[in-house]
């Protein structure tokens, strides 16, 4: 275990992105040294603050069909912490208490459905747990002693010259306001290395959980690398109480021939907001492939990305969200071909209800010189209420004769024709709008990398469906 004194005894610094703040969160950092969470030098979040305090504001301006000003973001009550302590229950467990006491309340009389979010049953190669500002280690049954599971921290000191290749090389703070924010005031993250040849059967999680609804300020780096020929799947989860707001960078290094699932699952609170910029990058024959499931938070803002660098190289992105109440979630991927013979698919499905809103923005690029790419997008959003938005704004950059690039996208409301099947077979109209609303997803949810993941993700989207107050 890491040493663990140092939290005990360090008090919260209240949150604003200014740079008193930011002095503060360093003087702090320094204090705790080895026993805190910091990764990134004093000298490198400064030039990142300078570069957040330059960036333009991303996105468009609010409107008909989008209510968030990213000018006027709200950071009142928020502190900023950094440090660990040793935990007598997991957060996981905490969350299932929580969940089993709200439903006791509400006369739930059925102990089999109380737990209000998925009980975490997928089987684990190593985990690492984040609670708030505070790291946990999660009991951890590696299948190979030669992966490494670490906090960031922790890997800046014993995996220094293999961070070094990879930390702030993938995602360039310099080109995103809330990435750079992000590498401001790390606090938090985690190192996953896999090295050369070795195949996981079973996904290492890295669960950032909120099981006390603190309100904190929350910038967690995770980092995975992936040797020559090795294969892994990473699953990085929010879920949790309270209104924090996580704003995170995650950055993907892809040897030759190696594999990568790399599976998000954002299921926190209806008060939180989240930003997250990840991106990978894929060596000679090497494959990421991106599984992006947005299902909490009134806020949530995803910058994917794929670069392929070498011949053989591809990256297939698969995502989903479903905004009810006032949910709103801000999504783009892109998908950037270097050099010729290497491949992409982005597929992504999105629904809204009530008063949700949603964009997507989609991006190929295909590069000079990059002859023989192959690039397709599909994007379609379906509307369940007159409130309702989401916009889609697909785009090719094509720079190179001989490839082969597609992109379609389509927004609208259910099909009546299937609902008029559906009562003709004896279908009530609910249960056949549910049928058609999971439906929907399936293409999306079929290529998540197990069928756990896939049962959870359909039960989460299932339950949003009973959460939801309008349903046309």
């Amino acid at each position: 275990m890491p040493n663990t004194a140092a939290a005990e005894t360090l008090a919260a610094i209240p949150f604003a992105p200014t740079r008193p703040t930011l002095d503060a969160a360093i003087d702090a950092l320094d204090a705790l040294g080895s026993a805190g969470g910091g990764a990134v030098d004093a000298q490198a979040r400064r030039d990142a603050f300078a570069r957040y305090e330059e960036l333009p504001v991303p996105g468009m301006r609010p409107g008909r069909g989008w209510k968030h000003d990213y000018a006027k973001l709200a950071f009142d009550d928020l502190t900023w912490a950094s440090g660990r302590r040793e935990q007598t229950i997991s957060p996981l467990a905490a969350l299932a208490v929580r969940g089993a006491e709200r439903a006791v309340a509400r006369d739930d009389a059925s102990l089999e459905i109380v737990v209000d979010r998925p009980a975490l049953e997928t089987a684990n190669a190593g985990g690492l747990v984040h609670l708030g500002a505070v790291y946990l280690d999660a009991p951890v049954d590696a299948p190979d002693s030669r992966v490494v599971v670490l906090p960031l921290a922790d890997a800046r000191a014993s995996h220094g010259e293999l961070l070094a290749a990879v930390l702030h090389r993938i995602v360039d703070p310099r080109g995103d306001r809330f990435a750079a924010l992000a590498a401001a005031f790390q606090n938090c993250g985690a190192f996953v290395y896999v090295p050369d040849g070795v195949v996981l059967d079973a996904p290492i999680q890295l669960v950032f959980a909120n099981s006390e609804a603190r309100d904190e300020a929350i910038f967690p780096h995770i980092v995975v690398v992936l040797g020559r020929g090795a294969r892994a799947t990473v699953i990085e989860r929010h879920l949790g109480d309270g209104a924090p707001f996580v704003c995170g960078i995650v950055e993907a290094q892809v040897g030759e021939r190696a594999q990568l699932d790399y599976v998000t699952v954002q299921q926190l609170d209806e008060q939180a907001r989240i930003a997250f910029t990840r991106s990978a990058r894929c060596e000679r024959d090497g494959a990421i492939r991106w599984h992006l499931a947005e299902l909490g938070a009134t806020l949530a803002r995803t910058v994917l990305g794929a670069q392929l660098d070498a011949e053989g190289a591809n990256a297939d992105t698969s995502a989903l969200f479903f905004n009810t109440r006032l949910q709103h979630v801000d999504l783009q991927t892109s998908t950037i071909h270097a050099v010729g013979n290497t491949t992409s698919d982005t597929v992504v499905r999105s629904a809204a209800t009530d008063r949700g809103q949603g964009r997507y923005i989609g991006n190929i690029v295909i590069r000079p010189k990059a002859h023989g790419s192959d690039a397709s997008l599909r994007d379609d959003a379906l509307l369940l209420s007159k409130r309702a938005h989401i916009d889609s704004i697909p785009a090719l950059e094509i720079a190179a004769n001989d490839v082969k690039a597609f992109h379609g996208a389509t927004v609208g409301s259910l099909d009546e024709d299937a609902l008029f099947y559906t009562s003709s077979r004896g279908i009530a109209r609910p249960e056949a709008l549910r049928m058609i609303t999971l439906g929907f997803f399936e293409p999306v949810i079929g290529r998540f990398p197990s069928e756990a993941l896939r049962d959870e993700v359909r039960s989460a989207l299932d339950g949003k469906i009973d959460d939801a107050t309008e349903l046309d």
